[in-house]
C-alpha cells in the first residue's frame, strides 16, 4: 500500500501529465472560436467540476496570506498563460511559447532553494544553468545569433511576454503555498475567480459569442474536466508530496509537452529542438542529483 507521500506524489504527476497536454488542446479549441470565449468556456468546466468534487472551500479557516497571495498568483498564471497560447498567431509559435512559460521548473529549484525547502550543493548551478541553456536552443536554434532572436521574439511580442510573466508567478504561487496553506486547499475558489474574469474579458473585448459544435463540446468538456482536477491534485501534492521528486519531473514537461503539442498541431521541429531537450533532461537530473529535501 502507497504512504500518504508517495500517493500525494503520484497525484502530482498525473497533473503534470495533463498539463504537458494542456497547450496543444488549447490552441486547437482557440482555433475554432473566439479566444478568450474558448478559455472561459473551458474553465468554467473545470471551475464546475472542482467544486462538485471538493465543494465551496471554507475560507474563514484559512490562513489569509494563503487565500490572497496563493489566489493572485494562481489567478493572475492561469490567465496570462491561457492568454499567451490564444494569442499565438502560428502554430510554431506555441512550441515556443511553452518554453518561454516552461522557464518556471527552473525556477522553482531556485525559490524552494531560497525559502529554505531544499538543501543544496554547489553543483546545482550547472546544472540549472544547463537546463536554462536547453530551454534557449529551443527558442532560439542559432543561440548565438541574438538578431535572429530578436526578430523571433517581435513576431509576437505580447504573447510572448505573457508567457514570461507567467513563468515567474507559478514558481511563487507554489512556494508561497507550501509555506503558508497548512493543508488549505482553495482552489476552487481560485478557478471560480478565474472563470469569472475570463468571462469579464471576453465581454470587455466585445468578442463575438460562438456556440461550439458537439465534438468540440466534448474537446471543451474533456479539457475543462481534466484540467480542474489536474491542479486539485497539484494543491495536494506540493504540501504533502515530495517535493524534491515533483521539481524533478516538472523539468520533463517541456519535452513531453513538445511531443504532445507535435502530434496535435502537426509540427515538425529541428535537430535543435531535440538537442535543447537533452539538456533540459540533463541539467533535471543534476539538479536532482544536487537538492534533497528539509525535514519539517
Amino acid at each position: 500500500m502507497l504512504s500518504q507521500s508517495q500517493r500525494f506524489t503520484a497525484l502530482g504527476l498525473s497533473s503534470l501529465l495533463i498539463w504537458a497536454s494542456l497547450v496543444g488542446v488549447v490552441k486547437l479549441i482557440s482555433e475554432q472560436l473566439s479566444p478568450v470565449l474558448a478559455l472561459a468556456l473551458i474553465y468554467s468546466v473545470s471551475a464546475l467540476v472542482i467544486l462538485l468534487h471538493q465543494g465551496w472551500p471554507k475560507l474563514s479557516q484559512m490562513p489569509k496570506i494563503y487565500l490572497w497571495g496563493s489566489g493572485a498568483l494562481f489567478v493572475s498564471y492561469e490567465i496570462l498563460f491561457l492568454l499567451s497560447i490564444a494569442l499565438s498567431t502560428q502554430r510554431e509559435q506555441v512550441l515556443m511559447i511553452a518554453m518561454i512559460n516552461y522557464l518556471w521548473p527552473p525556477l522553482s529549484i531556485v525559490l524552494a532553494i531560497l525559502a529554505k525547502q531544499l538543501r543544496y550543493h554547489w553543483a546545482v548551478i550547472p546544472g540549472f544553468l544547463l537546463a536554462v541553456l536547453g530551454l534557449m536552443l529551443v527558442v532560439n536554434p542559432e543561440i548565438w545569433n541574438l538578431a535572429q532572436l530578436w526578430s523571433v521574439l517581435t513576431e509576437n511580442p505580447l504573447a510572448y511576454s505573457l508567457a514570461f510573466l507567467a513563468a515567474l508567478l507559478w514558481p511563487c504561487y507554489g512556494a508561497l503555498t507550501r509555506a503558508y496553506a497548512q493543508g488549505s486547499n482553495a482552489v476552487s475558489l481560485f478557478f471560480v475567480v478565474t472563470a469569472a474574469l475570463l468571462w469579464a474579458l471576453h465581454v470587455g473585448l466585445d468578442e463575438p459569442w460562438q456556440w461550439p459544435s458537439l465534438s468540440l463540446w466534448g474537446w471543451i468538456v474533456l479539457a475543462g474536466a481534466l484540467i480542474g482536477m489536474a491542479y486539485h491534485n497539484w494543491n495536494q501534492s506540493i504540501q504533502f508530496g515530495r517535493i524534491q521528486l515533483l521539481i524533478l519531473a516538472t523539468y520533463f514537461i517541456p519535452v513531453l509537452s513538445s511531443l504532445i503539442s507535435m502530434w496535435l498541431l502537426q509540427l515538425q521541429p529541428g535537430w535543435v529542438f531535440w538537442l535543447g531537450c537533452n539538456l533540459v533532461s540533463l541539467g533535471a537530473l543534476i539538479c536532482w542529483k544536487s537538492t534533497s529535501e528539509i525535514s519539517a
